[in-house]
């Protein structure tokens, strides 16, 4: 089945939880972006580059990489889940969870915004920001360049499920 084109872009704010102090970023994505992608995303608009668990959960659901060696691991694989469907409902709340060597980082997502795909957006793209989660100042012309580049990078293959209309 071919991909289905792009029709909204969410503009996301993500805040860091817990953190010394204020670490935010303002996200652009497709309503096509799985949340495995979402998840790639995040962690290089926020500088984070090591592979490790991750999940987000949203409206009491757990999306992730599910372990196969569990049976009762409930995690939903997340390759297999865009954020248009599951903002199609309207704002819900997501929370984001990546575990870096002995720290958990949590952050809160919210729905900002939403506006036609037109030909001029570059998507994924990192509007704005601030702060970094190791103390060190946040540029945001770098974090857009790493951001946009993703656009060229291959994403995992899954197929995506579909949700019922209510979530």
């Amino acid at each position: 089945m071919p991909p289905v084109p792009a029709r909204h872009a969410y503009q996301l704010h993500l805040q860091v939880q817990h953190a010394p102090h204020a670490v935010w970023r303002r996200l652009l994505v497709a309503d096509t972006t799985t949340l495995a992608q979402l998840h790639r995303i995040v962690q290089t608009a926020l500088g984070w580059y090591a592979p490790a668990p991750y999940w987000l959960e949203i409206a009491g659901q757990r999306y992730g990489q599910p372990d196969p060696d569990h049976a009762e691991d409930t995690t939903m694989d997340a390759r297999r889940y865009t954020i248009g469907q599951l903002l199609q409902a309207g704002a819900v709340p997501l929370r984001y969870s990546y575990v870096q060597g002995d720290d958990t980082w949590q952050a809160r997502l919210r729905l900002e915004a939403q506006q036609p795909i037109i030909a001029t957006l570059q998507l994924p793209d990192c509007l704005d920001g601030r702060g970094q989660t190791d103390s060190s100042c946040f540029d945001l012309a770098a974090a857009r360049r790493r951001v946009q580049a993703l656009q060229l990078l291959p994403t995992p293959s899954a197929t995506v499920t579909k949700v019922a209309e209510t979530v």
